[in-house]
């Protein structure tokens, strides 16, 4: 029994310590990317246009982070430290790292890769997030977005639905694109659990979740009022922006330099996943996909984390751990 319980805790040392590393080094890369004079002056006009509730559509909606935020600034204020806005700023990217990437590591596991496997997971998850920041501050309503689908995956995948509930109000806070999360739940029962014993619980938590969803996004835009819709660098959603999309070259360009051919390897080996990463694939990539590339600017490639957290780095290091990719010219 000893060696087992051995190996079992090395691999949540290994994981922890790994995080820890892997969130020094992103938050440091993210820092030097925006600048120390940027978060001194726009993240801060940022967060104190949120807080005044008057960061316009559809920023003002996405408050958690902001509230949170408000708190560790006014915790540090009492440290009697030099700047304390710009050291909570940066703390806090580093507390939303270590999140990601514990939760990264855990779905990781309960798909199935190994430890090694894992950790290169979160070494590809840490380069993207570290090249993700184009014409963006630190955003930090995005990085909780990709934080709480791993742990919604996580807790869905171990059928313990109950707390998709909270998980739930809190990810409804921070940004509309959580919508998708009770739908995980139900089409993971639906496609994988299977029982109709499973089915009329799953379908009692999702409607709730939706529920929870529907009430916090109209709450907040009654609370916070109609606000001044901010378009992306001019464009509204359409078609328009989708075709301004796909001829600017700067969208391929930090396409490639965030996620590199991940996605194309994933796809590749598709048939090669587990049954969870393809329902989760079916349920969140064509919808999220296509509503950002009609509605933002895919340059801002912190939008696609998300897919490519949740399915693009699994499934691609499925297809290598199996060897289901192609080896040689040949094999195409």
């Amino acid at each position: 029994m000893q060696p087992k319980l051995s190996t079992k805790y090395f691999f949540w040392v290994v994981l922890f310590g790994s995080a820890i590393l892997l969130s020094v080094a992103t938050t440091y890369a993210q820092v030097s990317d925006v600048s120390l004079h940027f978060i001194r002056v726009q993240q801060e006009k940022v967060h104190l246009q949120m807080m005044g509730g008057v960061a316009g559509n559809p920023w003002q909606y996405r408050i958690l982070a902001d509230w949170m935020v408000s708190f560790l600034i006014t915790w540090v204020s009492r440290m009697d430290i030099a700047r304390p806005e710009v050291v909570s700023f940066i703390a806090f990217r580093f507390l939303q790292c270590l999140l990601i990437f514990w939760a990264a590591g855990i779905y990781y596991r309960k798909l199935g890769l190994s430890l090694l496997a894992n950790l290169l997971a979160l070494s590809i998850l840490a380069w993207g997030m570290s090249y993700s920041l184009y014409n963006s501050d630190l955003s930090f309503n995005n990085y909780f977005d990709v934080a709480f689908y791993l742990m919604a995956a996580s807790l869905i995948m171990s059928e313990k639905y109950i707390w998709t509930i909270p998980l739930m109000i809190l990810a409804a806070f921070n940004r509309e694109t959580s919508a998708l999360i009770p739908v995980m739940l139900l089409t993971y029962v639906y496609f994988n659990a299977g029982g109709k014993g499973k089915i009329k619980p799953a379908i009692l938590y999702t409607l709730a979740g939706i529920i929870i969803f529907a009430v916090i996004f109209v709450g907040l835009r009654y609370y916070y009022g109609e606000q001044l819709f901010l378009t992306a660098d001019g464009y509204y959603p359409g078609f328009g922006l989708l075709y301004l999309n796909l001829r600017r070259v700067i969208t391929w360009e930090q396409l490639l330099i965030t996620f590199g051919l991940l996605p194309s390897l994933a796809l590749f080996a598709y048939g090669n996943w587990p049954k969870p990463l393809k329902i989760f694939f079916w349920t969140v990539v064509p919808l999220w996909m296509g509503v950002h590339f009609f509605s933002s600017l895919v340059a801002e490639t912190r939008l696609l984390l998300v897919p490519f957290a949740l399915i693009f780095i699994p499934g691609a290091l499925f297809g290598i751990v199996n060897n289901k990719l192609p080896t040689n010219e040949y094999s195409i």
